[in-house]
This record gives C-alpha cells, sequence and structure tokens, in this order.
C-alpha cells in the first residue's frame, strides 16, 4: 500500500484530447521523494528531452510532495517543472497556496501536460477525473479575472491555477497563480502552460491519502504547531512578511541596490521595510492552506495615483527588485507595481532586474532614447516603469519587445558591453540577496540546477546563523565574507533544498525541524524506511538528475558563474571591496560533489 501519496499520476494530451492515468511505483517515490524530483523523473523517463522550450512536445508537470496537505504549517505547496523558456534547461517553480493539497483530493500526485490544444482551454479535475473545457471566453483576461469567473463557475471551494496575458503572449518569465496570492514565480513556467493554449486548472476533490503511523503524524503535528507559535522568526513573518528585516540587511549589505551598483541606500530600506508596509498599506495577512505563520500581506491603497483595493501585497523579493534595485522609494507604487504584476502573471525578479540591468544601459549610453520611442529609464522614476510594464507584456515598442526577452537575451541582442551589468546565472536573474555580503551566496546561485536560485538551497539560512544541522556536519563557523567551507556547506543545502521543494514543504515553518526529525516525519507519513542518511541521498539523487537535465539541453561547467555585475566591487556599506573567491568555492565544490574540474558529474558519482 502506498502511503502518504495517491499512487498514480495522470497525463493530459491536449493535442489529442485523451486523459490517461498512470501509476507511480514505489521506488520512484523512495528515490526522488516528490514535488521537483518527481516532475524532473517523470520529465526524464516520459517527455521528449529534444523538445524545445515552448514547443507541444515538452512538458509541464506538476507534482505534490509526500507531505502536501498533511496539515502542518508549510505543507499545502505544489511544485511545477519543464524545460524552462527563459534558460533552455531545467526550470522549476514552487507554489503555496491552496491548489496542492486538492490536487492529492483529486486523486493524483502529479499532472502532466503534453501537447497543444487547438484553441484555449481549461482544465476540470475531480475525484480520479479530468475533464477539458473550452475557455476562449476566458483569453485575453487576468488571473484574478479568470479565478472570479471558475469560482462562480464551479463553487467558492473549488481551487484555481490561471495565467494571464504574460503567459499568453508567452513571456519566458511568465508565471502561474493559484486563488490570485500564491505564485509559481520563476523560470517561465507559466510560458509553457500558455504555449499549450491551457488558461487554468480547476481542481475540487474529496479523496484522502494514508498516513504510515497516523498517532505518530499526530503526535509531531502537534509538536510543530507549538514550535511555529514560539518562533521569533515566524513571528516576525506574521506581524511584517518577508521583508522584515529589510532595514537590518540593508545595513548588511545583503540588500542589491541600484541594480547591485550600490551597497547601501538606508532610507531606501526604511520607506520600503515590512515594518514601513505594516504602517502604512497592511490591512489583513493571508496564509496558505493550513498554515498559522500567515506571512502573506494583504495590502490597500486608499488614495493617491496608485491607489487600489485590499488584495495580495508584496514580498520581500518584489520590495527589492522593483524597490531598491531601481531606486524607487515609493511604497504605495510598488504595491500597485506588485499588483499590476499578479493580475498578468510575471515574475517580479526577472522584470524588476531586467529594468534594472536597462537603466544601467541608458546611463552607460548603451541604449539611447531615441532609438526607444524616446523612452529613458531613470532610477527612481516609477511612473515610466509603470507605463513601460503594459508594453513589456504585450511585446509593444521596441523596448518593451527587447526587455520582454529577460535580462540576458536582451544583452546579447544590444551588445556594445550591455553583459556588464548582468546579474543572472544560465539566464536567470539573482535573486534579491547579495553574494558580496554572503560569498555561499554566490556559489549556491552559480552551480543551482535552475540557475541562479536561493530556494534550491538553505545556504541563505545558514549564513545568517538562522539553522544548523549538525548531525550532517552544518554547524561550522560560516564567516560570510570567506570561502572557508562553503563548498560543503552549499553541497548539503542543496541537498536540503531538493528534499524541501520535493516534499513541498515550505522553508519557513520547515527549518524549526531539525534533519533527524524531518527523516521521522516522513517515515510516519509515508513510510520511506529513511534514517537522515537515507533522505539525504535522495536529495543528492533529485539535485544531479537535474543537473544533468541541464547538461542534456547544453549547460556545462563554464554556466557556473554568476553576473558581472554582482562580481563587480562596490565601494559603500558593509560589503565595500568585497567580491566572493569564485574560483576557490568552485574548484572545493566540484572536489565535493565528485565531479570533475570542468564542472561534469562522473559515472562514479552518480547516486
Amino acid at each position: 500500500m502506498i502511503f502518504g501519496n495517491m499512487g498514480k499520476g495522470v497525463e493530459v494530451d491536449l493535442t489529442s484530447g485523451t486523459v490517461t492515468e498512470f501509476e507511480i511505483p514505489e521506488d520512484i517515490y523512495r528515490d526522488y521523494i516528490g514535488g521537483t524530483g518527481l516532475a524532473a523523473k517523470l520529465l526524464y523517463d516520459r517527455g521528449n528531452l529534444e523538445a524545445e522550450p515552448l514547443d507541444p512536445d515538452n512538458l509541464l508537470i506538476f507534482a505534490t510532495g509526500p507531505l502536501t496537505g498533511i496539515g502542518f504549517s508549510g505543507s499545502s505547496r505544489l511544485s511545477v517543472g519543464s524545460r524552462s523558456p527563459l534558460t533552455g534547461i531545467w526550470g522549476q517553480a514552487s507554489c503555496g497556496g491552496n491548489f496542492g493539497p486538492e490536487l492529492k483530493r483529486c486523486g493524483y500526485d502529479a499532472l502532466v501536460l503534453k501537447g497543444r490544444a487547438e484553441k484555449p482551454v481549461y482544465l476540470i479535475m475531480g475525484d480520479d477525473s479530468v475533464e477539458i473545457a473550452s475557455a476562449e471566453d476566458l483569453w485575453g483576461k487576468d488571473t484574478y479575472e479568470t479565478t472570479d469567473i471558475l469560482k462562480e463557475r464551479h463553487g467558492k471551494q473549488a481551487k484555481v491555477l490561471a495565467v494571464g496575458q504574460a503567459a499568453e503572449n508567452l513571456i519566458p518569465f511568465a508565471g502561474i497563480v493559484n486563488d490570485k496570492g500564491h505564485h509559481f514565480g520563476r523560470a517561465g513556467m507559466g510560458a509553457v502552460m500558455g504555449s499549450k493554449k491551457v488558461k487554468a486548472v480547476v481542481a475540487q476533490g474529496t479523496k484522502k491519502m494514508e498516513y504510515k503511523d497516523p498517532e505518530k503524524v499526530k503526535a509531531m503535528q502537534e509538536e510543530h504547531r507549538e514550535l511555529v507559535k514560539n518562533s521569533i522568526f515566524c513571528g516576525a513573518l506574521s506581524a511584517f512578511g518577508t521583508g522584515a528585516n529589510m532595514e537590518a540587511k540593508m545595513y548588511e549589505g545583503d540588500v542589491p541596490t541600484r541594480n547591485w551598483g550600490r551597497g547601501l541606500w538606508e532610507e531606501g530600506a526604511e520607506k520600503l521595510s515590512g515594518i514601513a508596509l505594516a504602517d502604512n498599506f497592511i490591512v489583513d495577512h493571508g496564509s496558505c492552506r493550513g498554515c498559522a505563520v500567515r506571512c502573506k500581506p494583504v495590502v490597500e491603497v486608499k488614495e493617491g495615483p496608485y491607489a487600489m483595493g485590499p488584495g495580495p501585497g508584496p514580498e520581500y523579493e518584489t520590495q527589492a527588485s522593483f524597490g531598491t534595485l531601481i531606486m524607487n522609494d515609493n511604497l504605495a507604487a510598488l504595491c500597485k507595481i506588485n499588483d499590476y504584476c499578479n493580475r498578468v502573471g510575471m515574475d517580479t525578479i526577472t522584470c524588476g532586474a531586467t529594468i534594472a540591468w536597462a537603466m544601467d544601459c541608458y546611463e552607460a549610453g548603451i541604449l539611447k532614447p531615441e532609438d526607444y520611442e524616446g523612452i529613458k529609464l531613470e532610477w527612481g522614476d516609477v511612473d515610466t516603469v509603470i507605463d513601460l510594464l503594459p508594453k513589456i507584456v504585450n511585446r509593444e515598442g521596441k523596448l518593451g519587445a527587447l526587455l520582454a526577452k529577460g535580462s540576458r537575451k536582451a544583452a546579447e541582442e544590444v551588445g556594445g558591453g550591455a553583459e556588464a551589468y548582468l546579474t543572472d546565472s544560465k539566464g536567470l536573474e539573482a535573486p534579491m540577496h547579495d553574494p558580496r555580503c554572503n560569498w555561499g551566496d554566490g556559489l549556491a546561485y552559480a552551480v543551482s540546477i535552475r540557475g541562479a536560485c536561493h530556494v534550491s538551497n538553505l545556504t541563505f539560512l545558514l549564513e545568517w546563523g538562522a539553522i544548523e544541522y549538525p548531525e550532517i556536519g552544518l554547524d561550522k563557523n560560516y564567516q560570510p565574507q570567506s570561502a572557508e567551507y562553503k563548498a560543503e556547506a552549499v553541497a548539503l543545502t542543496a541537498d536540503l533544498g531538493c528534499i524541501m521543494n520535493s516534499a513541498c514543504w515550505c522553508e519557513f515553518p520547515g527549518t524549526i525541524y531539525s534533519v533527524t526529525q524531518w527523516a521521522e516525519l516522513f517515515d510516519a507519513v509515508a513510510g520511506y524506511g529513511w534514517d537522515y542518511r537515507k533522505m539525504m541521498e535522495a536529495g543528492a539523487r533529485v539535485w544531479f538528475l537535474q543537473r544533468c537535465l541541464g547538461h542534456i539541453w547544453g549547460a556545462t561547467g563554464a554556466d557556473d558563474r554568476i553576473g558581472q555585475r554582482i562580481m563587480t566591487p562596490v565601494e559603500d556599506g558593509g560589503i565595500a571591496g568585497s567580491v566572493p573567491d569564485m574560483e576557490t568555492m568552485l574548484r572545493e565544490f566540484y572536489e565535493y560533489r565528485g565531479m570533475t574540474p570542468e564542472g561534469m558529474p562522473t559515472r562514479e558519482t552518480l547516486p
């Protein structure tokens, strides 16, 4: 009997209109966990690896994990994986909210989308069933409108995944939105869904999963609830959202400013912080299904040019990417930008980073107003940014079409030294934590399997001193601006990140547990029979599989780099003069992983 999982997936061939269920063997769950690990394994086994990202044959795979829907804080997440249209390699994203548990309640651990519909469609999922319905009346609508219409049509309890105009227009950093406030933001998974002419997925089920040891799960749930309740970290997230510590991190040098060209902007961090958001705009707090942390701010801008009704508010990454990164200190305008990007379904990290790149290029004379409809992007000019966003979504005009490519492809098109201002790894723009402050972040970004990413590993939390795992040796003195111990730390936290993203458990309440407790929970829920060593082996197996998919699609060790702008020292703040020692860290990382000096895994190394 399968525990913690439903034991099967469903494939929808949109070209033929057929729906096929398939069993998932128990050893696949044990070896690849679920979530992003399961999605990568299914793509490798069932997909056409020669397909380009927007080809019909490229699979888009939503996958739950064994911890999805178990009722713990943070246990409502869902993963999606595919070949990324932004990077060309393995792409994945994770989302909280409500859809993950509902997919399981419909009886499935995975939903595989294949082919391309002739006309726009949406899927209706129920108990052991999937129907394909016309979405011609929904095409062109934003994610909020689509969600409202489908909930009116199928009932308020139905859970909805939807894409907006960015995905319809195949913007390579388009995302997928669950019930308005929860996002698969990164790597362009929305564009893959849009390329298949799938506007939405609606799910409502009644099925239940079985636990290997229900009493143990119940006891651990009660224990975990108390840990969350008493956590200072979770308490700060509840009050102020993920931007809770922006001011402190700005002084340390962790918050990127002026396209990573400055190390300190005190007044900006103060005006954009989680505290400022709470004092001026937060009117409520939302949560993912069953989570006590409630880190989702609900904001309202009551008056002025950026007025908006109550809705999902910005998280830290957006507060930085459309705030400090472009030198905008107007939090009301930032709330409005966040609302727009949510509605059209567009990743705020890539979009904000691409605009910041363009501002640097204008300042350097690489981009000229006379070549781009007279538009000039200048630091802090938030109104021009707001006017530009629809042009990006619709590829309107020469500048809109350029920025719709993302920063790396835009720089390749422009030339003239534009690459000096890039902040990506493998085509995915870096998240809003500066590796010149914590060098391990630089290595983590460089070797991340989807491109620059901080949530596919836990390195940033380790360097902050927020976590330690002595069971596996992660208990050393990690000096921020030092290469010492960072190779081991990045390798092990990458494996932990793979475990979390495959289990589909949120890192915020998830990191309250020790590694031993994670293994105990896996065993109580799914009966995998792991101790923590076997669990870590599974995490490494997932990492190597996803890394090898990148190699199949052309990535090499030469791509394990971070953007030149980040590797350029600044003169102010806590990171003045600091640049990560990437050469040392990469060499030690490859050695630790058992890879060649060129960054390729050996046959003996592969799990």
